[in-house]
C-alpha cells in the first residue's frame, strides 16, 4: 500500500522532469514588438499570447513544437529540447490579405473567382470624413459610380453598377451580414470590414429577382486575437469649396437697367449706400464635424466579440441651425462556438438620427438657388434703426409690422428693390419661415447558427431582422415678405412610421476534395416579409386665423392649437411584401487551374406586386475560369509573370423595385352622378356612378437583366504588379412601363406594361503596385471604367417617357430609344442673331419655324468614363495618402435661371453678352425676347467634367518603444485636406453634387460638397 502512495505521488515530479520553461519575443517585418501572437504547444491547448513587449513565457514539453500565429501573417512552427530563448520574426502573409472575398451565403478564395467582384477594404474607409458607407465605393473600383443629388448632412447618396438599367429605380441590392438592407446610413464606415461589390450577373444571379441592378455585400468587423480596446477621433472644419462667379452689384445694376424692366431710379438707394453684397458670405459660415467611435474586440478559436460605440455631429455650412445631421450607432458581434460541431453569432446595429434641413435642388424656393439670384445691391440684414435701410425693407417694416422675419437680435431680413416679387426672397427668410426636423432609430441585425455534423458540411439557419421607427415635426411661420412670400398663420404638421422586416434563411454548404478535384454545392430558401405602420396630421390656421393659441415656437403642437383649427389626420398598416425564394450553387475546381460555377435562383412574391401566374421567376447563371499560368507550357514566365486568369461568365438578374400596390390589377371608382327613378316617382333621384380606371395586366412580370462578361486578371513580378480588365454586355428587358395607349378609345387608363429594353455596355480596368525600398513603401491603386447606355425598345404607342421638367418649360429629359437614358432635351443653340441679340437656334425638322418639334438630345448626365486613383507611401513612422476621381463626357444642365423674373446673376449667361457695342457676343441679349428657349437649349448646358482630389492625408505612428511606456499598443495623428480641390469648367456649385434619377445631371441649387480640414487621432490598447 505505501508502495502505491509512493508511486502516486512521485507522478507529478516524474513528469516535470519532461517539462521545461520557454521564452521569447515576438516582433514583425519592422522588427516591432507584436502584441497577441498566440503561441501554442502543436497537438494541445497548452498555450499563451504575447504581452505588450512582444514577450512570452510557456512550460511545454521536451522536444514538443511551438506555433506562432497571427491574423495576416504566416504561421510559424518551432522545435523547443531545451529551455529556449526564442526570436521570432513573423512575415506579413501577402497573400492572405486579399485571398478570401465574400459572394453570396458563402465566401471564396479570391483566385477562385468567376465572376466579376470588386473589394473595397477597411484601409480604403479609415481615416476619412465620410459618413455613409455608400460613399466609401466612389473611385475605388471600375464601373461603380456614386451619384449625388445632395450633399447636405446626413443625405443618401446613390449607387450605380454598370450604368443605368432601368427608367424607374435603379439602386443596387444592399446585403450586410446577410440581411437584404433598403439604406445602410446607420452603420458607421468604421465599423465595416469589407465591402464586395458583385457587378457581373453571374456574381448577383444567386440573389435573383433583387440583384437587377448589381449588389453590394457588406461584411461587418469582428473580434480577433487579444481583447483590444480601440478609440478614434475626428474633427473637422467644413467651408463652401467650390463658389460660382456671379456679377458684382455695378454689374447687376448695369445688367438690370439695360434690360429695360427696371428703372435707374431703382437704384437710387444704392447711390447712396453703396453695398456689394457676396451672398455665399452672408449664407454659409465655417462649420465642424466631430466624430467619436470606441470598440471593444477580441477573439479565439472558440468565439469572438465586437463592441462599438459611434457619434457622428455635422453641422451643415448654412448659418444657424438650420441644417445639421446627428447620428449615434452601436454595433454588437459575437460568435461562440458550444461545440466543435455547433457554432451561435449574432451580428446587431443600432443607430439613432436626428437631422434638419433647408429647401434645395429647385425651381421654386430652394436656398442655395436664391443665394445665386439675390440682389447684390442691398444688405441681407438690418438694424431696425440703420439709416442706410433700403426703400424695400423700409416699406416691408412699416407696412407689415409684426409680421417680417427677424434675426436672433431682432434684425430685419433684407429685401431687393428690384427683386422684391421674386419666389427667391432673402435666403434667410427662405431658411426661417419653416423647418422640418427628422428623427429615427434603427434596429438592424441576425442571429445565426452554424451546425457542422460532417467534415465539409456546414448547415446554417439564420433570422435577420429590421425595427425602424422615424418620425417628422414641421412648423410653417406666420410671416410677410412679399405677395409671393408669405403666409397668413401657422401651421403644425407631424408624422410617425414604424417599420419591421423580418428575413429567414436556411442554406448549407458541402465542400469535399479528391484529389486536385475540389467541389461546393450550397442550397438554399429565403422568406422576407416588411410591415409598415404609419399616421401623420397637421393643424393650421387660415387667413382669418393665426391657427395657435400663442404666437411663440414653444406652443407650436397640436394641444395649443385654436379648437376651430384646420385638422386632417390620415394612415394605416400595410404589408409591403412577402417574397419567398429557392437558391442553389455548384462551385467546381481542378488543380487550381480550371474552374466553373453554375446556379440557379427560384424567386416568388406576394400578390400586391405580381399576379399569381406570373410570380414565379427563374435566374440562371454560370461562369468559368482558366488559369493559364498553371499550365506547363508558362513554366518559362514565372518570373515575370506570376499569374493569369481568363473569365467568362453569363446570368440573369431581376428587379421588382418599380411593382407594388396591386399595380397590375384592374380598378374601379367613382365617376360621377347618373341620374334615376324610382318607381313611379317622376323626380330623378342622382346616385354614384362607377367606371374602370386601370384595365388591369395579369401578364405583368419582373424586369429582368441578362449580363455577359468577359475578363482577365493578372499579377507580374512577383505578385507587384496586379491587372484586372473586364467587359461586359448587359441587357435589360421588359421594363415596367406606364402610360401606354391603345389604338382605340377604351375610356380608362393601361395598367403599367413590360415594354422597355435598356443595354449598357463598357470596359473596366483596375491597376494595383505595391513595392518597397528599404524602410520606404509605397502603392499605386488605379481604376477607370467605360460606359455607353442606349435605350433600345419602347412600347411604340409611346414617343418617349418625360423625366424632370424645368419651370413652365416642360420636360427637360427624356428616355428614348436610340438615346441615353434620360438624356437632356431641348433646342440646339445656334449663337446670337448679331442684329437684334435674339438667340437662334436649329431648325431640326427644317420648317422654317422654331417649335416644340425642333427639341433633340443637347447632353446627357451619364459619363462615359469614370476613374479613380489612389497613391500611398510610408517611411518609418509617416504615411502618406492622396486619393482622387472623376469623370468624362457627362454634362450638367444649368437651371439655375429664373427667366420670368430674370434672375441671372451668374457671369457663365451674362459676360459675354450681346450689347449695343458688343454684336459678336456668345451670350443673348438680356431680357431677349426668346431667352425662355435659350434657357431649355444646349446654351444652357455646360461640360460637367471634372478631377476632385477627394483626401490628402500625412500621418505619424508614434513608436512603439514610447507608446508602450503608458501602456499603448498603438497610437496614430494624422491631418487631412478632403474635398479640397475641384478641376473643372462647370461654373456652378459642384459637378460632383446633381440631380439622380430622371433628374442626373440637372442643377437646380443642390447642396454642394463642403472642403474640409480634418485633425485625427486613432489609439489602442
Amino acid at each position: 500500500m505505501m508502495s502505491v502512495l509512493f508511486l502516486i505521488c512521485g507522478l507529478p515530479a516524474l513528469f516535470a522532469q519532461d517539462m521545461i520553461t520557454v521564452t521569447g519575443k515576438v516582433v514583425d517585418d519592422n522588427k516591432e514588438s507584436m502584441i497577441g501572437v498566440s503561441i501554442t504547444e502543436k497537438g494541445t491547448t497548452n498555450g499563451v499570447v504575447s504581452d505588450l513587449d512582444g514577450n512570452f513565457t510557456l512550460k511545454v514539453n521536451k522536444g514538443a513544437t511551438l506555433v506562432f500565429s497571427y491574423i495576416g501573417y504566416l504561421t510559424q512552427s518551432h522545435k523547443v529540447n531545451n529551455g529556449d530563448k526564442l526570436n521570432i520574426q513573423l512575415k506579413e502573409d501577402g497573400k492572405s490579405l486579399d485571398e478570401v472575398v465574400v459572394v453570396g451565403y458563402g465566401v471564396q478564395k479570391k483566385s477562385s473567382l468567376t465572376g466579376a467582384v470588386s473589394q473595397v477594404k477597411a484601409e480604403d474607409m479609415e481615416g476619412r470624413t465620410i459618413t455613409r458607407a455608400e460613399q466609401a465605393l466612389q473611385g475605388k473600383t471600375a464601373g461603380v459610380s456614386v451619384i449625388s443629388g445632395s450633399a447636405r448632412p446626413g443625405a443618401s447618396p446613390r449607387v450605380r453598377i454598370r450604368g443605368i438599367s432601368s427608367n424607374g429605380s435603379c439602386d443596387p441590392l444592399y446585403v450586410v451580414d446577410g440581411r437584404i438592407s433598403k439604406d445602410i446610413g446607420n452603420i458607421d464606415p468604421n465599423d465595416i470590414e469589407s465591402m464586395e461589390v458583385l457587378k457581373d450577373g453571374a456574381s448577383a444571379a444567386i440573389y435573383g429577382a433583387a440583384a437587377g441592378n448589381g449588389v453590394v455585400l457588406i461584411t461587418t468587423k469582428k473580434g480577433k486575437g487579444q481583447g483590444k480596446f480601440s478609440y478614434d477621433f475626428q474633427y473637422a472644419s467644413q467651408s463652401l469649396g467650390k463658389t460660382p462667379r456671379v456679377m458684382n452689384a455695378k454689374e447687376f445694376m448695369e445688367f438690370y437697367i439695360e434690360s429695360g424692366n427696371v428703372e435707374k431710379e431703382k437704384f437710387a438707394d444704392w447711390e447712396k449706400y453703396p453695398v456689394d453684397t457676396k451672398w455665399t458670405d452672408e449664407a454659409f459660415e465655417n462649420s465642424k464635424m466631430i466624430r467619436h467611435n470606441a470598440t471593444f474586440s477580441g477573439g479565439n478559436d472558440k468565439g469572438s466579440f465586437y463592441l462599438s460605440l459611434s457619434s457622428l455631429t455635422n453641422d451643415g455650412m448654412i448659418k444657424g441651425d438650420a441644417d445639421y445631421f446627428d447620428r449615434l450607432t452601436g454595433m454588437i458581434n459575437a460568435s461562440y462556438k458550444i461545440k466543435p460541431w455547433l457554432e451561435v453569432g449574432t451580428n446587431n446595429q443600432i443607430s439613432h438620427t436626428k437631422m434638419q434641413f433647408v429647401a434645395e435642388g429647385s425651381e421654386y424656393g430652394g436656398f442655395l438657388l436664391s443665394v445665386l439670384q439675390q440682389d447684390p445691391t442691398y444688405k441681407a440684414v438690418y438694424a431696425l434703426d440703420d439709416p442706410a435701410m433700403n426703400t424695400a425693407t423700409r416699406l416691408l417694416v412699416t407696412e407689415h409690422a409684426g409680421d417680417y422675419l427677424t434675426d436672433a437680435n431682432g434684425n430685419v431680413y433684407g429685401s431687393s428693390n428690384v427683386m422684391s416679387e421674386s419666389e427667391a426672397p432673402n435666403p434667410f427668410v427662405m431658411r426661417d419661415n419653416s423647418y422640418t426636423q427628422r428623427r429615427g432609430f434603427n434596429i438592424n441585425g441576425s442571429t445565426y447558427l452554424n451546425f457542422m455534423p460532417i467534415k465539409g458540411l456546414t448547415v446554417t439557419s439564420r433570422l435577420s431582422y429590421r425595427l425602424s421607427n422615424g418620425s417628422t415635426y414641421g412648423v410653417n411661420n406666420k410671416y410677410y415678405f412679399s405677395s409671393k412670400s408669405k403666409q397668413n398663420y401657422v401651421s403644425v404638421n407631424a408624422g410617425d412610421n414604424h417599420n419591421t422586416y423580418l428575413q429567414w434563411e436556411n442554406f448549407l454548404n458541402y465542400t469535399r476534395t479528391f484529389g486536385k478535384h475540389s467541389g461546393t454545392i450550397m442550397l438554399g430558401t429565403s422568406y422576407s416579409e416588411n410591415n409598415s405602420f404609419g399616421v401623420d396630421g397637421s393643424k393650421s390656421g387660415n387667413d382669418q386665423m393665426l391657427g395657435f393659441l400663442q404666437r411663440d415656437p414653444l406652443f407650436y403642437y397640436f394641444s395649443y392649437a385654436q379648437a376651430d383649427a384646420s385638422k386632417s389626420i390620415n394612415g394605416g398598416e400595410s404589408i409591403y411584401t412577402r417574397k419567398l425564394a429557392y437558391f442553389g450553387r455548384f462551385n467546381y475546381d481542378y488543380a487550381g487551374k480550371y474552374m466553373a460555377q453554375v446556379s440557379l435562383r427560384a424567386d416568388a412574391a406576394d400578390l400586391s406586386v405580381l399576379p399569381n401566374q406570373m410570380r414565379w421567376g427563374y435566374f440562371p447563371a454560370a461562369s468559368v475560369g482558366w488559369v493559364i499560368s498553371q499550365e506547363p507550357f508558362m513554366e518559362k514566365t514565372k518570373d515575370w509573370l506570376s499569374h493569369l486568369k481568363l473569365r467568362a461568365s453569363w446570368g440573369q438578374n431581376g428587379t421588382t423595385t418599380n411593382l407594388g400596390n396591386y399595380s397590375w390589377k384592374a380598378s374601379i371608382a367613382t365617376s360621377g352622378h347618373i341620374a334615376t327613378t324610382l318607381g313611379n316617382n317622376e323626380t330623378p333621384v342622382y346616385v354614384n356612378g362607377y367606371a374602370p380606371t386601370a384595365t388591369g395586366n395579369t401578364e405583368l412580370k419582373w424586369e429582368t437583366s441578362e449580363q455577359t462578361n468577359v475578363g482577365i486578371d493578372a499579377r507580374f513580378l512577383n505578385s507587384r504588379l496586379s491587372v484586372t480588365m473586364d467587359w461586359f454586355d448587359k441587357r435589360t428587358k421588359d421594363l415596367i412601363v406606364s402610360g401606354i395607349t391603345a389604338s382605340t378609345l377604351v375610356g380608362n387608363t393601361f395598367s403599367p406594361m413590360n415594354a422597355g429594353n435598356v443595354k449598357n455596355s463598357g470596359f473596366e480596368l483596375e491597376l494595383g503596385w505595391r513595392d518597397n525600398i528599404g524602410d520606404f513603401s509605397y502603392g499605386i491603386r488605379a481604376n477607370i471604367a467605360t460606359l455607353k447606355n442606349e435605350v433600345t425598345y419602347i412600347h411604340p404607342s409611346i414617343a418617349a417617357i418625360d423625366g424632370v421638367s424645368l419651370h413652365t418649360y416642360g420636360a427637360i429629359t427624356r428616355f428614348e430609344v436610340g438615346r441615353p437614358a434620360w438624356y437632356f432635351y431641348g433646342y440646339k443653340y445656334a449663337g446670337v442673331n448679331p442684329e437684334t441679340g435674339d438667340a437662334l437656334f436649329e431648325d431640326i425638322d427644317g420648317d422654317g419655324e422654331i417649335t416644340d418639334k425642333d427639341k433633340t438630345q443637347i447632353g446627357k448626365g451619364m459619363a462615359d468614363m469614370t476613374y479613380g486613383i489612389t497613391l500611398n507611401a510610408a517611411w518609418k513612422g509617416l504615411d502618406l495618402l492622396i486619393f482622387g476621381t472623376g469623370s468624362v463626357g457627362n454634362d450638367v444642365y444649368c437651371c439655375l435661371n429664373r427667366t420670368d423674373y430674370n434672375l441671372n446673376r451668374l457671369t457663365a449667361f451674362t459676360e459675354n453678352r450681346w450689347t449695343a457695342n458688343n454684336h459678336n457676343a456668345l451670350i443673348p441679349r438680356t431680357n431677349a425676347s426668346n431667352y425662355d428657349k435659350f434657357m431649355t437649349s444646349s446654351g444652357s448646358v455646360f461640360n460637367g467634367s471634372y478631377f476632385k482630389i477627394k483626401q490628402m492625408q500625412l500621418g505619424y505612428t508614434v513608436p512603439k518603444s514610447l507608446t508602450k511606456k503608458v501602456f499603448v499598443d498603438n497610437l496614430r495623428l494624422y491631418v487631412s485636406l478632403e474635398d479640397f480641390f475641384t478641376f473643372t469648367d462647370y461654373p456652378g456649385f459642384d459637378p460632383e453634387v446633381t440631380g439622380e434619377g430622371s433628374a442626373l445631371g440637372i442643377d437646380k441649387g443642390s447642396y454642394p460638397t463642403s472642403k474640409k480640414v480634418m485633425f485625427g487621432l486613432s489609439l489602442s490598447f
